[in-house]
């Protein structure tokens, strides 16, 4: 029987599962303890953003997960100014086609990462986060937040 990680989350009242089949490492776990106290425990993708991070350490995809992170950071920020300044904002349609750049490339790189996934994992990524609809949008806007919390985690470190 292959180990897997049952979590209920709710997301605007729908009620999903999640499974993963990426069992993390101490070193992981203490990670995402500490990169959740850093965002006032706010992260809501915590497993996903583990699992992106085990990747990584596996397969030597650090340099692609910083990537992922930077992209991450940027599409956050961004549409938080885009809902800020509004559709007739000045410099929204750049923004927005950055936006959208980012979001592809951030797919991109996710997909190298569920290359070197297991089977159960990359189904769960897939289904989550690559299909193209409202809820994985919202779902990704979500492990975007957090990889950005990695992100100022890893800012905090250096300092």
């Amino acid at each position: 029987m292959l180990p897997f990680r049952l979590l209920l989350v709710t997301s605007s009242s729908i009620l999903t599962r999640r499974f993963t089949s990426m069992i993390l490492s101490q070193h992981t776990k203490t990670l995402l303890s500490s990169i959740n106290e850093t965002s006032g425990k706010t992260l809501k993708r915590s497993m996903d953003l583990g699992t992106l991070i085990e990747i990584a350490q596996q397969h030597s995809l650090q340099g692609q997960l910083d990537d992922l992170v930077f992209s991450s950071k940027f599409i956050v920020k961004s549409f938080e100014l885009m809902q800020r300044i509004g559709k007739d904002g000045n410099g929204y349609e750049k923004l927005s086609q950055e936006f959208s750049d980012q979001i592809q490339k951030a797919q991109t790189l996710l997909k190298q990462f569920l290359d070197r996934a297991d089977g159960m994992t990359k189904a769960h990524f897939s289904g989550n986060y690559l299909e193209m609809n409202t809820l994985t949008m919202q779902n990704l806007m979500q492990l975007f937040h957090d990889l950005g919390w990695y992100k100022n985690y890893q800012i905090d470190q250096r300092n």
